[in-house]
């Protein structure tokens, strides 16, 4: 019900959305998993199981809001169109947080079988029980200290990962994107853009661009903003006219990490045809 009655304010928050999404996520499994709810959440009670600490005990309100966190973050944050392009001190901390984060919590799920815990159960030190199981039998298996390594590992790579990245960018091709990519997000209503070269194999190879867009209005519909869009790849990319077609397509909605609602169309356009007057892409 409050996705239809707020929906336009969710879209204009754009992927800040998905932060709110995270601190409702936030208030639920935060309170639910800690002592105040008997470390259970409505999920947890069906199937008998208890979130407890170190020996047994439940977990403080801070605790549990920790766990979660360390588990949420990077979900939450991933897709939420934070950082930028460049290499800033930001986007190190987002890559260390959304990647890093990422692929610790899924080695440890997949790979730590002994102790079956992961990178939010090891942080402060809690373990998912039987409900049932005294607090005496509580004993956390240690992790063994190859997995904490690789934990290292992937955390420092994916912290480094924006330098490489950064690098890229410098290249003549993504410059051209990152012109165009600006343009377009300096036109009015546009919240977010993506602009990448991509290539469908085939004899010969059919090269495109593909623009994607997020909007702050309900303008999916609209063939002339669409055809303004693609004109601006085609002024700022230089690769842009040599290639077969320039795909625009245009998304309304939101994302909340926990629920999300959009609506999109397609444009496709050719080089010649906007360069010629009074023509417009066709719909897909």
């Amino acid at each position: 019900m409050a996705g239809v009655v707020l929906a336009d304010v969710f879209v204009r928050m754009g992927g800040y959305a998905r932060l709110l999404g995270f601190f409702i996520a936030l208030a639920y499994f935060g309170v639910m998993n800690s002592g105040r709810c008997g470390g259970q959440t409505l999920g947890k009670r069906l199937l008998g199981l208890r979130v407890v600490g170190k020996h047994g005990a439940l977990l403080t309100l801070p605790q549990s809001l920790l766990r979660y966190s360390v588990l949420g973050v990077p979900f939450f944050l991933n897709g939420a169109q934070i950082g930028g392009v460049t290499s800033t001190p930001l986007n190190y901390v987002l890559s260390l947080l959304i990647f890093g984060g990422t692929l610790a919590i899924l080695y440890l799920y997949v790979f730590n079988r002994q102790g079956r815990r992961s990178l939010h159960d090891l942080v402060v030190g809690s373990s998912v029980v039987m409900a049932q199981c005294p607090v005496a039998a509580v004993r956390p298996m240690p992790v063994k200290r190859v997995h904490l390594i690789v934990v290292a590992v992937l955390m420092a790579a994916a912290a480094a990962l924006p330098a490489f990245t950064g690098q890229l960018a410098e290249s003549d091709d993504h410059k051209d994107m990152l012109v165009a990519h600006n343009a377009i997000t300096a036109v009015p209503g546009v919240q977010s853009a993506m602009v990448v070269h991509n290539t469908t194999l085939g004899t010969p190879n059919v090269e495109s661009v593909i623009v994607r867009v997020n909007l702050s209005e309900r303008r999916i519909e609209d063939n002339a903003l669409a055809e303004r869009l693609a004109k601006l790849v085609l002024a700022n990319d230089r690769k842009a006219a040599a290639m077969s077609a320039i795909q625009v397509t245009m998304i309304y909605g939101y994302d909340l990490g926990i629920a999300s609602s959009w609506s999109s169309r397609s444009y496709q356009f050719t080089a010649k045809a906007l360069q010629a007057p009074d023509r417009v892409g066709a719909r897909r």
